[in-house]
């Protein structure tokens, strides 16, 4: 009997800490850092204490870019909880982000940690979604010297539809679309919309192949659909941000591009900001109206973003000649 009440007080107590950290796991899964930590400050030093506790501490670190950090943050942790499925993937996704910033003599024995992390990481806990996810993309997109193995993040992507079908089609999808498998990637999608005819990521996941195909008018469709069906406002938002974007590197369906652009800029404060004006820019350049196009250019914040401050001088030029 006495066991049995120490077990229920146990699993009370789980249930209490998971509770209370509830409301910052959700604010850290929408991006919102400040309030995530605005509702840990509220928490009681045990709770703080705990696996969870330590566990957000170093996802803030994840949040705010500080990989080397947030690395060294796990890799301890891990050495205390070595059995802990999160803790095992939040050090395996520390090291990924460290293969990518390292330099090139440091990136393989990062990708190894990842490798090794994540492995065991499904060994403890076969059905972590979030850890077969990163899994597949990992193996797909990383060169073999560095682990990368599609056979292996085909057999994930398999595994994944079976406890998350959307994020498992969608995976199996740009795996067999990276291989240049084109018509398994499309079947893919055909059979996971047979299933779930109203998947805003099954309809954007195909846009983004018929784009890539260069079916500007199916993308299109799909694009419309991914918004009508999206989940959440930064889904829709991704998907009105792909149309203005297709409308404004085709020359095509530009006033939907335009509206597209802006609902996207209410409904997304931070992803597609920036970008989303320099396709709205684009938009006003191919309506000829120059000086709408040069205001909005003139609004965007080129900080830290090499690839977009490029596009940027050249459309500057560009109006420039059309202006003159």
């Amino acid at each position: 009997m006495k066991s049995l009440v120490i077990i229920a007080s146990l699993v009370i107590s789980f249930n209490a800490t998971a509770s209370s950290t509830q409301k910052v796991e959700e604010a850290l899964a929408k991006g919102n850092i400040l309030d995530a930590k605005a509702s840990y400050a509220t928490l009681s030093k045990e709770i703080k204490q705990s696996i969870n506790g330590k566990l957000i501490q170093g996802r803030f670190l994840l949040a705010e870019q500080q990989g080397e950090e947030a690395y060294d943050y796990f890799e301890t942790l891990r050495e205390k909880a070595p059995e802990n499925d999160k803790v095992n993937y939040y050090f395996a996704v520390s090291a990924v982000v460290m293969a990518q910033q390292a330099s090139i003599f440091s990136k393989l024995g990062y990708a190894e940690d990842f490798v090794e992390a994540i492995e065991k990481t499904l060994t403890l806990n076969p059905h972590y979604i979030d850890a077969l996810d990163t899994a597949i993309g990992f193996y797909l997109h990383a060169p073999t010297i560095a682990g990368g193995d599609v056979d292996k993040a085909t057999t994930y992507a398999k595994k994944l539809i079976q406890l998350s079908p959307v994020k498992g089609y969608r995976q199996l999808a740009t795996i067999y679309r990276n291989n240049e498998q084109s018509e398994k990637a499309y079947s893919t999608l055909a059979e996971g919309l047979a299933e779930y005819p109203e998947s805003g990521a099954l309809y954007l996941t195909r846009a983004m192949a018929n784009i890539e195909s260069e079916a500007w008018e199916r993308a299109n469709e799909d694009l419309k659909l991914a918004v009508k069906f999206a989940q959440n406002n930064e889904d829709k938002a991704q998907a009105l941000y792909q149309q203005g974007k297709l409308a404004a590197e085709t020359g095509n369906n530009i006033e939907l591009g335009i509206n597209a652009l802006k609902q996207a800029q209410h409904l997304e404060s931070t992803r597609y900001k920036n970008w989303s004006h320099y396709r709205l820019a684009q938009l006003l350049v191919h309506k000829k109206d120059f000086t709408a196009a040069e205001q909005i250019l003139n609004s965007i914040i080129l900080k830290d973003n090499e690839k977009l401050e490029k596009k940027v001088k050249q459309l500057r030029k560009r109006l420039k000649k059309l202006m003159s």
